[in-house]
């Protein structure tokens, strides 16, 4: 678990230019980056803010004083910066597998599992902050995700900003989490088309296949056509689509009905992802209508998964550990969990596949399935 946010004290402080960072990796363009003092060597001069870990270390301009959590903060990396220093969080961790930026917390759906649960409240300043975001990755960032909230419930600030990365970030690849409603609007989704050039993919959760089950997970009526709909409009732009099915007690004995839906129906999308559950946000207090145990579903994830590739479409399993799901599904099990909010328990110590498991979300607590254990011998080959 990579931790992400903190407390901080400051020094010689006056409001900075802006509140997105790059730390400094070398001495050139310091005036508009950040600068980890190490306590060993003279601070370089003329950076635009300074870093350090000691609160005794003050550098010759505006100084935070990082908490401990946070000492992993070092070159490339990106970081968030509230207006009177006292508050930093990490936007971009350059050594780390998975980076998202989120765009708001405003959301047409009220999913029973939301791991974020939305609120209603004005963040319009968080599309323009990841546009600073974008324009201070490091260039060997190679992958982002957008995520919300609904990262489309503001159309045109979308929009710009898919256009502002293509701009200043041509080569990233960009994952959008998005509930695909808004695309059911064919002028949007040739929009987006137009402006997506690259390698961007818009990844949508589909749990049921028929609409009043998806909309009463996701808690809102007219859902499911919307979605269906806005995934048939990008494909039909050109765009690339993930499906993703997050496994729950509501939709447990459909896997197999979600999966023939969308072999017969979807079929073209570039990907599905089976997914489990983090049992955090709307999921805790909703724990009774959500949570199932990954181990007491094995045969129907497995089952799900021989309809999806019986059909040609390729699935891949996330969030998923390898004890507790049918090890002819190992190859498709992806390390999906983010870096921020993933772990390893203690007895997965002596697992023999450790390295390829995906492993906990710290997130979720205590609410894990019982039935984890080590992996002590392979099986055949």
């Amino acid at each position: 678990m990579i931790p992400l946010r903190g407390r901080s004290t400051v020094a010689n402080w006056t409001r900075p230019a802006t509140d997105v960072w790059q730390v400094a990796v070398d001495d050139r363009d310091l005036e508009h980056r950040a600068v980890v003092l190490d306590g060993a060597s003279p601070p370089m001069p003329g950076a635009g803010l300074y870093l350090s870990l000691d609160p005794d270390q003050v550098g010759p301009g505006p100084t935070i004083h990082l908490p401990e959590q946070l000492s992993h903060v070092g070159p490339e990396d990106v970081i968030v910066v509230s207006d009177d220093g006292s508050r930093v969080s990490v936007a971009w961790k350059s050594t780390a597998t998975h980076n998202s930026i989120l765009l708001t917390e405003r959301c047409d759906h009220y999913c029973l599992m939301c791991s974020q649960p939305p609120k209603e409240r004005d963040d319009s300043y968080l599309y323009p902050r990841a546009r600073r975001i974008i324009s201070s990755l490091p260039h060997s960032a190679a992958a982002v995700s957008l995520t919300g909230g609904e990262p489309t419930i503001d159309p045109e600030a979308f929009l710009g900003l898919i256009a502002h990365i293509v701009e200043q970030r041509p080569g990233l690849s960009v994952h959008i989490l998005s509930n695909g409603r808004r695309f059911a609007d064919g002028t949007f989704t040739a929009a987006y088309a137009d402006a997506a050039v690259g390698d961007f993919m818009v990844g949508i959760p589909l749990y049921a296949a028929e609409p009043a089950l998806h909309d009463y997970v996701v808690q809102s009526e007219g859902a499911f056509n919307e979605t269906v709909k806005g995934v048939l409009n990008l494909v039909g732009a050109g765009a690339d689509v993930e499906l993703r099915v997050v496994v729950q007690k509501a939709n447990l004995h459909r896997l197999s009905d979600i999966a023939r839906f969308i072999a017969r129906n979807l079929p073209f999308v570039n990907q599905v992802a089976l997914m489990g559950l983090e049992m955090t946000g709307l999921a805790r207090p909703n724990s009774d209508l959500v949570w199932v145990d990954p181990n007491d579903y094995r045969e129907q994830l497995r089952e799900a998964f021989r309809i999806l590739q019986a059909a040609g479409v390729y699935t891949r399993i996330y969030n998923h550990q390898l004890c507790v799901i049918d090890e002819s599904l190992w190859p498709a099990a992806v390390q999906s969990i983010s870096d921020w909010k993933n772990n390893y328990l203690d007895l997965c110590d002596p697992c023999l596949v450790r390295d390829r498991c995906a492993g906990v979300f710290t997130t979720s607590g205590s609410r894990l399935s019982p039935s984890l254990s080590p992996v002590l011998s392979l099986p055949a080959t």
